[in-house]
C-alpha cells in the first residue's frame, strides 16, 4: 500500500503495510546544518547596536523604529521561554539578560525559524489541529526577533514595564495525593547520554481494594535547573512483563544498582516492563493540568505509578527532589481511557522478520486500527471523545502522523514534523474528536537510521524502535 500525507507541504510517503509519555533545549549555539557560521556571525554583529537611532560602531546609523530588546522582545521571551531561559532555570542561558541574548542572538533566529525551541513536537499551526498549552510561537513573533537582530539588537529602555508572568493553572480537587522521588537523589550520567540521566522511581498508589480516578496531575520540580521532564507511566505490577511479572522486573532492575536509588530506564519504564498508559506527563513550562472536566483515568488496586525522571546535567549537576501531586476521586461522570496501541510493536514481536534496515535515510511503516480495538471499553461506547493524543518514537525517529478515518472521510488528528525522543508529553486538543468505535484512526512513523550498523527490530528496549499511538478518550456525552 503507498500513501501520501502532506502536512505544511512536507510529504510523508509510507510504502509498507498492546503494548506501550515533555521547554528548554539543547543550547541553541550549536547549528543547525549548513549554518555553522551563526554563532560567529551573532558575534560578529553583536556590536552594532547604540541607543535608539544612534550609530553603531559600524558606523551605520540605526532605524529608531526597529524593535527593541527590552521594550518588545523581553516581554515575548517572558511570556514563552522564561520558564526555562532565566537565571538558575535549566535552559543553558539567560534570555533575560540583554548581553547575553545580543551575543547568541543570531542562532536564537535560527532554533526559532526551525522551530526546534520552543521545544513542542507536534505541529500546532493549525494545519493538523491545534492543542492546549502548546509552546508555540506564531510568525509574528519569529519575525519580531528576527526583525530585531536586523534594526541592530538595539538596547531599548531597561525601565520598560514588562507583562506579569504567566499564572500556571492550578490543581483541582480537594483530595491529593503525593508521591516523590527520593530524598536529595544525585543524577549520574547514564547511557543515554555524557549529560544524561534517565531513572525511574516506583510510585506507590495505595488504594486498597478499589479503584480510584486521577482527574489531574502537578509535578513540582526541586531542582528546576536539572529536571528536564517526566514521564509517568502506569504499571500492573502483577501484570506480565517480557521476562516474570512488571514487579519482579522493576525489582531486578532497582537491584542491578545498590549504590543509587530507583534504576535506569532510557526506553520507558525499564527494559522488559509493559506500561498500560501514561497519565502524567510534564516538561518545564506548565503548571497543574487538569484532565477535561468530569473525567478521570481508573487506577485499579495493584497498579503504581512509575516516574521516569529525565535530568540534563549541562548546567552542573545537584541533587533533587521532585514532587507528582495527583488530584484523586473515588468516582467521576466519564471514565477516561488512556489506552496505547502499537502495530509495527506487535508485528515484531509476533515475528516475521520486520525490522528497520541499517542506513535509511527515510524507512516508513504504516498501521490503521479500529479505535475500538484501543480498549474493551472503548468498544462498548457508543460514541468515543477523544480529547488528547500522544506519539511515541524511539531514537530513530523523525517524523509521525495520525489519520482518523470516519465514513471514508480523513482528519488530521496529529502530525509530528520533527521528533524529538528527549521531549515527549502527550497533547490535548483544543476541539476534541468525536468518533465511533468502528472508525479507525491510520498512524504513518519514518525512522532515520543512517549511521546504524545493523537493523533495528521493533521492541520496549531503548535500541529498538516503536511507532505508538495513545489516546485520551471518554464516551461522548
Amino acid at each position: 500500500m503507498v500513501r501520501l500525507f502532506r502536512v505544511s507541504s512536507i510529504p510523508l510517503v509510507a510504502t509498507m503495510t498492546s503494548a506501550l509519555a515533555l521547554g528548554c533545549p539543547a543550547d541553541p549555539t550549536e547549528p543547525e546544518d549548513g549554518d555553522d557560521d551563526a554563532a560567529d556571525g551573532a558575534d560578529d554583529d553583536a556590536d552594532t547596536g547604540g541607543e535608539d537611532g544612534d550609530s553603531g560602531e559600524t558606523g551605520e546609523t540605526l532605524d529608531p523604529n526597529a524593535p527593541k530588546f527590552f521594550d518588545d522582545v523581553l516581554p515575548m521571551f517572558i511570556e514563552n521561554c522564561s520558564a526555562c531561559h532565566i537565571e538558575g532555570g535549566l535552559g543553558p542561558f539567560n534570555l533575560e539578560d540583554y548581553e547575553t541574548t545580543k551575543g547568541l542572538a543570531e542562532a536564537i533566529v535560527v532554533s526559532l525559524e526551525t522551530r526546534s525551541m520552543p521545544p513542542f513536537n507536534v505541529d500546532n499551526s493549525g494545519e493538523c489541529n491545534t492543542y492546549q498549552q502548546a509552546r508555540w510561537l506564531d510568525e509574528d513573533q519569529i519575525q519580531l526577533v528576527s526583525d530585531w537582530v536586523d534594526g541592530g539588537m538595539q538596547e531599548g529602555d531597561p525601565n520598560a514595564p514588562l507583562p506579569p508572568r504567566p499564572e500556571f493553572e492550578e490543581l483541582a480537587g480537594e483530595n491529593v495525593l503525593e508521591l516523590s522521588t527520593p530524598e536529595g537523589y544525585l543524577p549520574i550520567a547514564d547511557q543515554s547520554g555524557p549529560l544524561d540521566d534517565y531513572q525511574c522511581f516506583l510510585g506507590e498508589l495505595n488504594n486498597g481494594d478499589a479503584p480510584i480516578y486521577i482527574t489531574g496531575y502537578e509535578v513540582i520540580p526541586g531542582n528546576p535547573a536539572v529536571t528536564h521532564h517526566m514521564v509517568g507511566f502506569l504499571v500492573n505490577l502483577e501484570g506480565d512483563g517480557a521476562l516474570g511479572t512488571n514487579g519482579s522486573i522493576m525489582q531486578t532492575l532497582d537491584n542491578a544498582s545498590p549504590d543509587q536509588p530507583g534504576w535506569d530506564c532510557f526506553g520507558a519504564a525499564g527494559n522488559g516492563v509493559r506500561v498500560e498508559g501514561t497519565p502524567v506527563t510534564w516538561a518545564p513550562g506548565g503548571g497543574a493540568f487538569n484532565f477535561p472536566e468530569g473525567t478521570g483515568i481508573r487506577i485499579d488496586p495493584g497498579y503504581a505509578l512509575v516516574m521516569q525522571t529525565h535530568y540534563n546535567l549541562a548546567n552542573g549537576n545537584g541533587e533533587d527532589t521532585t514532587k507528582v501531586r495527583l488530584s484523586i476521586e473515588d468516582e467521576v461522570e466519564r471514565e477516561a481511557v488512556n489506552a496505547l496501541f502499537d502495530q509495527f510493536l506487535i508485528s515484531g514481536l509476533q515475528g516475521g522478520g520486520l525490522e528497520i534496515p541499517p542506513n535509511e535515510e527515510s524507512f516508513v511503516y504504516t498501521w490503521d486500527q479500529r479505535i475500538g480495538n484501543f480498549d474493551e471499553r472503548i468498544a462498548a461506547w457508543d460514541r468515543v471523545e477523544i480529547f488528547g493524543v500522544l506519539p511515541h518514537m524511539h531514537e530513530l525517529g523523525r517524523r509521525m502522523q495520525a489519520q482518523f478515518v470516519s465514513s471514508g472521510e480523513e482528519s488530521c488528528g496529529m502530525y509530528v514534523d520533527r521528533w524529538d525522543f528527549e521531549w515527549q508529553q502527550g497533547f490535548m486538543y483544543e476541539e476534541p474528536f468525536v468518533l465511533e468505535p468502528n472508525d479507525s484512526v491510520v498512524v504513518t512513523c519514518e525512522w532515520n537510521s543512517m549511521g546504524k550498523n545493523s537493523p533495528t527490530t521493533p521492541g520496549l528496549g531503548t535500541q529498538q524502535e516503536m511507532c505508538l499511538l495513545g489516546i485520551y478518550a471518554a464516551e461522548a456525552q
